[in-house]
């Protein structure tokens, strides 16, 4: 579930594990914009948090190509609809939910959906869909974190509309350092 080579420098592994530690501080169950450690700093803050309970991030793939550490790693998941009906759904936006017991960066992480604000280059917050993935993180290069934001559970109707904007994204990767530079 990655895109390659497994890389030492397990940057990412910690920073994940640092998003997961601050999470857990406020929901039991490096530069300003884009910055995760902002964005740790952010959540945990006894008056900036205003109730978020999430750190959205996308993980940067290490493929050996023109563009490794440039393009985000899509997430695949299966979505149980309402009327019974399963899919697979695709999302480069992930919350991360915990760390796999005994081992140290291998990560459950659930796909998130954004909730656009006016168009595709915009987010106001995000959606938990409930479809988890487990993936390697010492197999990314990079991670990019949003500003926290308190998630909001996903139904058929968002989740539907989040696969069609993940789709757009997924059909011109150049759209992704827009929505990052957008805020």
């Amino acid at each position: 579930m990655s895109c390659g080579k497994s890389y030492n420098d397990s940057c990412v592994c910690d920073k994940v594990r640092k998003i997961a530690d601050a999470q857990d501080t406020v929901d039991q169950n490096c530069c300003d914009s884009g910055s995760c450690h902002r964005a740790i700093q952010d959540l945990v803050s006894p008056t900036g948090g205003n109730g978020a309970d999430t750190v959205p991030f996308m993980l940067l793939c290490g493929c050996d190509n023109t563009f490794a550490g440039l393009l985000p790693y899509f997430g695949w998941g299966i979505y149980k609809y309402s009327d019974g009906c399963s899919g697979p759904i695709p999302s480069p936006f992930f919350r991360v939910k915990k760390f796999v017991d005994g081992k140290r960066c291998c990560a459950i992480l659930e796909l998130l959906y954004p909730e656009l604000c006016g168009s595709i280059f915009k987010y106001e917050n995000f959606y938990r869909t409930g479809v988890c993935i487990e993936v390697d993180l010492s197999k990314f290069t990079g991670i990019t974190c949003f500003h926290p934001v308190a998630a909001l559970n996903a139904n058929d109707d968002t989740v539907a509309a989040g696969l069609e904007t993940v789709q757009q994204l997924k059909s011109d990767p150049s759209m992704m350092g827009a929505i990052s530079s957008a805020e």
